[in-house]
């Protein structure tokens, strides 16, 4: 009977360790995006352009580029009335984001990584969809060079979830850079 019942238990035992280690982990560590399209650009575009994210305390902040030279308060200002509306992402359609854009109507440029909040991913690809054709009609008759980087502009959906926007030089090598970070 002992016998018998120790069986049963190492065979549930068993049972329970083949069901556990089967599973799938998810990484539920947070992707540092800014850190992702910092590794992802030229040096160049590091020393030119801040990459701005929100920050702990629910205003944005940015790192590298010219970010250093504001007051937190002020960069958060110019973030939240200049660079934001830009993307024209939806009030509570995303989680998380890390965004390097020109302001400068002279310049077709755009990073940008985005976590859909739930549901919401077709939203941030149309938000993405229509920063990109904003560039392309802006420069279309304006600048021949700025109209063939916002022509090769491209949005993704990653197999993590993200939403990825590139319009910059050799956005093909960004856009590459960024999907593998993001699957690491």
């Amino acid at each position: 009977m002992k016998k018998r019942i120790l069986a049963a238990l190492l065979a549930l035992g068993c049972a329970l360790l083949v069901f556990t280690g089967c599973g799938s982990k998810k990484d539920t560590t947070p992707k540092n995006y800014t850190q992702i399209i910092h590794d992802a650009r030229e040096a160049e575009d590091n020393d030119y352009y801040m990459i701005f994210f929100p920050a702990e305390d629910g205003k944005f902040t940015a790192q590298y580029g010219y970010s250093a030279s504001y007051p937190a308060d002020d960069l958060n200002d110019e973030i939240q009335n200049m660079l934001l509306p830009l993307l024209d992402l939806p009030e509570g359609s995303y989680t998380d984001l890390a965004a390097s854009l020109s302001a400068m109507m002279v310049q077709s440029y755009g990073v940008a990584i985005v976590k859909p909040a739930e549901g919401k991913t077709q939203e941030v690809v149309d938000a993405m969809d229509a920063y990109i054709q904003n560039q392309q009609q802006t420069m279309e008759h304006y600048l021949e060079d700025q109209y063939q980087i916002a022509a090769s502009a491209k949005v993704a959906t990653v197999p993590t979830g993200e939403v990825v926007m590139v319009c910059c030089e050799n956005s093909d090598a960004v856009m590459n850079a960024i999907k593998t970070a993001l699957a690491a």
